[in-house]
C-alpha cells in the first residue's frame, strides 16, 4: 500500500511582509548572539575551532558560545569540553544518546534567549573579528533571515575556485583573507539561493519565524537548506557577505555516510522545492559573486611579496587553454609559477579571464580588453605582478589591440600551438604581417612536442626551441578488436567540426560502423539523434584509456582541418599507438610513418577529406558477417580481390 500525503504549496516570497528590526537595542548595545557548536570527534579540529571562536567571541561584545557536546565517543573531547565550561568560557550542553546534527542543534535553539544566533560547524576556523563584522552587515542589511561568509569550502561562497571545496589556508591565511576581503567587499550583500551550515547567521525574526531546523533530514545535510527556502518562503532574504571570510576543512561529518545521507535528502528537498533546481542552475549561470572574488583575488595578489613573478600562457579558445595549461606543469617542474590569461569573446566584450591552474588567486579576474581602460587594467595588472616572461600561443585569437600593446611592453616567446596565422605562409597566400612582425619581436619560438617543432622548422623555417615535457603520456597499445569503431577528437566545437561530422556520419549510415566523438561539439544534441554518433562530453587524458576500453575504439581522426601542437589530448590519443588519420602539416621524417595511419593533406576540402577517412576506417578489416543477416559481407572501403 502506497501513503501519499499533500504537502502545503510553497508561498511567493513577499519581502514586504518581512518584519524590520532594530539595529540597535534601547541602551545602543547590538543584540546578544549565541555561537552554536555541535561537537562530536576530530580533537584537533574541535580545538581549533573553539580557539578560533573565543578568540572572536572577545571582539564581539554581547556574544557567547554553547557547545552540543552530541555523546561524543572520544574521551579527550569530554575532557576538553568539561574544562571549558569549567572556565566558564562556554556554556555545555551534553546529550546523553547522539542525536546527530539536527537535534543537536535544535536543542541548543531551545535552550537559547534573545538575539541573533550562528550555526558553527566544528572543523571552521573563524578569524578574530569576523563574527563582529558579520554581525554588523546584518544589522545594516535589510530583510535579512539568513547570512553566510565567503570561505574556501562553502559550496556558492566558495573562494578562489566557487562551489568546490577548496583546501583550508593555514591559520595567518585565513586571518589575512577575511581582513582583505574586509576590505575589498565593504558593504555588499548578495543574494543566494540558501545559505550554507558551516557558519550559518540567523536572525532572531527569522528564528521567531522558521523555528528548528527540520526532523526529516535524519541526522543532517540539505537540512540548512530546507531552513533558508523556509525563510524566503516568509518573506526573509538569504545574504551572502563577502566582506567575511571563514575557514572550513568540511567532510568530518558523517564520513563515509555522507554520499547515502545527501542523496536521501535531496530527495526530500526536490519533493517540497519544486522551483529550488531551476533557482540554483540560474544562481550558478549568472555567478554573481564573481565580482566580489575578483576584487578580494586583486587584493590578495597585491598583497603577497613573492621574490620572482609568475610565467604567463596567453592564448584565445578552449583547446588552447588546455595547453597553457600543460604548459604551466612544465614550468612548474623547473621550480616556476605560470599563470594562464585566456581572452574569451562574451557579446561585445573581450575579456581577459585569469586563473591560477593550481587551484589557487586568481579565478575570477576577468578584464574587457575590447576597451582601452580594460587593456590599460590588464597591463597594469601584469606590471604589479613582476610577471617573469610572457608567453603567446594562439596569436591570431587575441583582439589586436591588445596583443600590440602586451608586445610592446614585455619581452616575449611565441609559442606554437596551431597554424592559423602561419597557414598563409605554408600553403602560398602571402606572409601575413602579424605573423611576421610577431616573430621579429619575439625572444624566441618555442614548441610543446615534435609536431609543433617540425611544423615550425619544416614549413615555416623556424628553429623552434622543443619545450621539455616531464608529463608526457607512455604509450598504451591497447589490444582493441571487433566491428570498425572510430574515436573522432574534437578540441574547438566549432561550425567546421560538427559539418565534418555530420558528413561522416551520413556516410557511414548504412554500414556498421559507429562514431565516438570525444569531446563537446557545437550541439551535442542533434548530433546524438544519429543512431551511428556518440557524443561523451568533455573529457581530460585519464579518461583516455577508459573510453576506448568501454567503446571498443579500434581507429582514431585527431584533427579535422586544425591542429593544436602540445594539446594533452592529442599526445595521449597518439600514445596508444591505435591507427591514427591526421593531417600531415609537415613532412614525416624517415621510418616515423605507420602505414596503419592516414595521412591527410593539408589543402584536402571538406569533402575529399571524408572520402578518405571513410574509405581508411575499415580498409585493413576483413570480412565480417552482418550482424543483422549472419552474411558476410564487405566492409566500407575494404580492397577485395
Amino acid at each position: 500500500m502506497i501513503a501519499s500525503v499533500q504537502l502545503p504549496a510553497n508561498r511567493v516570497p513577499d519581502h514586504r511582509a518581512a518584519p524590520r528590526r532594530p539595529a540597535r537595542l534601547r541602551n545602543g548595545e547590538p543584540p546578544p548572539l549565541t555561537i552554536i557548536i555541535p561537537v562530536y570527534g576530530d580533537l584537533a579540529a574541535t580545538r581549533a575551532c573553539i580557539d578560533s571562536a573565543l578568540n572572536a567571541l572577545a571582539c564581539t561584545p554581547g556574544s557567547t558560545i554553547v557547545v552540543v557536546d552530541d555523546a561524543s565517543p572520544e574521551p579527550d573531547i569530554k575532557r576538553l569540553l568539561n574544562e571549558l565550561a569549567a572556565e566558564f568560557r562556554i556554556r555545555l550542553l551534553t546529550n546523553e544518546h547522539n542525536l546527530g546534527f539536527v537535534g543537536a542543534v535544535n536543542r541548543a535553539l531551545g535552550e537559547t534567549g534573545a538575539g541573533d544566533v550562528v550555526l558553527l560547524n566544528s572543523d571552521t576556523i573563524v578569524p578574530k573579528y569576523a563574527l563582529q563584522r558579520l554581525r554588523s552587515a546584518v544589522q545594516s542589511t535589510p530583510r535579512v533571515g539568513t547570512a553566510t561568509p565567503l570561505s574556501n569550502n562553502g559550496e556558492y561562497t566558495s573562494f578562489p575556485i566557487p562551489n568546490r571545496s577548496n583546501p583550508l589556508p593555514p591559520p595567518g591565511e585565513i586571518e589575512l583573507l577575511d581582513e582583505l576581503a574586509g576590505r575589498a567587499n565593504s558593504g555588499i550583500a548578495i543574494d543566494i539561493p540558501n545559505g550554507i551550515g558551516f557558519c550559518l547567521y540567523i536572525t532572531r525574526e527569522c528564528l521567531d519565524a522558521v523555528r528548528e531546523l527540520s526532523d526529516d533530514f535524519y541526522r543532517g545535510y540539505l537540512e540548512d537548506v530546507d531552513f533558508c527556502l523556509r525563510a524566503a518562503e516568509a518573506g526573509f532574504r538569504n545574504v551572502c557577505i563577502p566582506s567575511v571570510f571563514v575557514g572550513h576543512e568540511g567532510s568530518r561529518s558523517f564520513l563515509g555516510e555522507k554520499r547515502s545521507l545527501v542523496m536521501r535528502n535531496l530527495r526530500v528537498l526536490e519533493h517540497r522545492y519544486r522551483r529550488y533546481a531551476t533557482d540554483c542552475a540560474a544562481f550558478l549561470l549568472a555567478d554573481p559573486l564573481r565580482d566580489c572574488r575578483a576584487v578580494l583575488e586583486l587584493k590578495l595578489l597585491t598583497n603577497q611579496q613573492v621574490a620572482a613573478g609568475p610565467s604567463v600562457i596567453l592564448c584565445g579558445s578552449s583547446a588552447g587553454r588546455a595547453i597553457a595549461i600543460r604548459r604551466c606543469r612544465q614550468l612548474a617542474a623547473e621550480g616556476q609559477h605560470g599563470l594562464v590569461v585566456q581572452i574569451r569573446s562574451e557579446g561585445h566584450r573581450q575579456l581577459a579571464a585569469m586563473f591560477d591552474p593550481d587551484g589557487g588567486a586568481p579565478q575570477s579576474i576577468a578584464l574587457d580588453v575590447a576597451t582601452p581602460e580594460g587593456r590599460e587594467a590588464l597591463l597594469r595588472f601584469l606590471a604589479d605582478l613582476g610577471i617573469r616572461s610572457l608567453e603567446i600561443a594562439e596569436p591570431n585569437r587575441i583582439p589586436g589591440a591588445c596583443l600590440a600593446q602586451l608586445t610592446q611592453h614585455f619581452g616575449y616567446d611565441l609559442l606554437i600551438t596551431d597554424t592559423a596565422l602561419a597557414m598563409r605562409t605554408a600553403f602560398g597566400s602571402g606572409v601575413h604581417p602579424d605573423w611576421t612582425s610577431l616573430v621579429a619581436g619575439a625572444r624566441r619560438v618555442t614548441a610543446i612536442g615534435d609536431d609543433g617543432a617540425a611544423f615550425s622548422e619544416a614549413v615555416l623555417g623556424l628553429q623552434a626551441v622543443r619545450l621539455s615535457d616531464p608529463s608526457a603520456p607512455k604509450a598504451l597499445h591497447p589490444a582493441v578488436s571487433g566491428p570498425a569503431r572510430l574515436g573522432l577528437l574534437v578540441l574547438h566545437a566549432n561550425a567546421t567540426e560538427f559539418r565534418f561530422i555530420r558528413a561522416l556520419s551520413d556516410q557511414l549510415a548504412d554500414e556498421d560502423v559507429e562514431i565516438i566523438v570525444l569531446g563537446s561539439t557545437l550541439d551535442d544534441l542533434k548530433l546524438m539523434q544519429r543512431t551511428n554518433v556518440i557524443v561523451t562530453g568533455d573529457i581530460a587524458v585519464d579518461d583516455v584509456a577508459t573510453l576506448i576500453e568501454a567503446h571498443g575504439i579500434t581507429k582514431l581522426v585527431l584533427d579535422i582541418g586544425e591542429p593544436a601542437f602540445g594539446h594533452p589530448l592529442v599526445d595521449a590519443l597518439q600514445a596508444t599507438g591505435l591507427p591514427i588519420a591526421a593531417t600531415e602539416w609537415s613532412p614525416t621524417p624517415p621510418g616515423r610513418g605507420r602505414s596503419t595511419d592516414l595521412k591527410l593533406q593539408p589543402d584536402l576540402d571538406g569533402d575529399a577529406t571524408v572520402a578518405a577517412v571513410c574509405d581508411w576506417v575499415v580498409e585493413d578489416v576483413l570480412l565480417q558477417p552482418d550482424r543483422r543477416s549472419g552474411r558476410h559481407r564487405r566492409q566500407v572501403g575494404a580492397r577485395l580481390p
